[in-house]
């Protein structure tokens, strides 16, 4: 038989039970009830956050949950971020898809679609007075990459040199990752580069301008895509597919022309449709853009902000 605990054993049990209660954090019940937007740092927080804040309170008002938008500050921090054992959904390239999705760390919802298209191309470009009219001519060319992680202007165009019997080790006089699309495209109009790879999208204006000419586009890639964590309840995710594929002009204007210009909607998407980014990186090898990628479990903790 137990004998009844003095009084102050009794309150040092409370206590500790209170304790207890308060670093197990919230409970599963309270988890549902409870979603965060994850998002990559696509510009400065503040332009991403506006960008992506009608949806987030498109989400709450349709799933009945708290919805918090969030823009990592960097690639170590997104990767970090996307990983964590909670209810969220991430907004991500296809190439930081795949990453992640291969991890085993997100289930595919939606991917977006723009023009009516839910996938895009990757544009070479070169001067609109350049000398080169193939892209099996680009050797001893000086070619500019853009955006390191984006799929568009480093992974698929790689995947386009090999076909061509190209190796941008061996073949090009110089080769440069500039950090972004745009810087990509500037240098190649002012002739410091002789050709750059951006997404088509991002290279129309410079066409469109006769600066530049597309030499060649590749395959269709599909758009960056909505992908939840493991431990978003599978009714959630069914809610929020539903949520986000409902989206339609022109009842929900507001909420697209927030994300991007073009932006239609939101299609259904499965893992198999980024296939084609997997056999892309497969033939990449030694070199691949993928590189740049911190290995599971050693990104670093970067800053956050709230709020492509």
């Amino acid at each position: 038989m137990s004998l009844p605990l003095p009084l102050s054993a009794r309150r040092l049990l409370g206590v500790a039970t209170l304790v207890a209660l308060a670093l197990a954090g919230p409970s599963a019940a309270e988890d549902e009830h409870q979603l965060r937007l994850l998002l990559p740092p696509l510009s400065s927080a503040d332009q991403v956050y506006a960008r992506f804040q009608p949806l987030a309170a498109h989400l709450q008002g349709s799933l009945g949950v708290s919805v918090e938008a969030r823009v990592a500050s960097d690639l170590d921090a997104l990767l970090r971020l996307a990983r964590e054992d909670r209810p969220q959904v991430t907004y991500l390239c296809p190439l930081l898809y795949t990453r992640l999705a291969d991890d085993g760390d997100l289930l595919p919802l939606a991917r977006i679609q723009r023009h009516g298209k839910s996938t895009f191309r990757t544009a070479v470009v070169v001067r609109r007075n350049s000398p080169y009219e193939r892209l099996e001519e680009l050797k001893g060319a000086r070619f500019a990459y853009g955006n390191p992680v984006c799929a568009a202007s480093q992974l698929v165009p790689r995947a386009m040199f090999t076909q061509a019997g190209l190796d941008p080790r061996k073949d090009f006089f110089e080769e440069r990752t500039l950090g972004s699309n745009e810087n990509a495209l500037y240098t190649v109009a002012a002739d410091l580069f002789d050709a750059t790879a951006v997404d088509e999208a991002s290279a129309r204006p410079f066409v469109t301008k006769e600066l530049l000419r597309v030499l060649r586009y590749s395959q269709p890639i599909p758009q960056y895509v909505l992908a939840a964590s493991p431990a978003t309840p599978e009714g959630l995710r069914r809610r929020l597919r539903a949520a986000v594929t409902g989206l339609q002009r022109p009842q929900d204007d507001a909420v697209l022309d927030a994300i991007g210009s073009g932006v239609d909607g939101f299609v259904v998407t499965e893992d198999a449709d980024y296939d084609v980014i997997r056999r892309m990186r497969r033939q990449s090898g030694n070199g691949s853009p993928m590189d740049v990628l911190a290995p599971r479990g050693d990104t670093a903790a970067g800053k956050e902000h709230s709020g492509p």
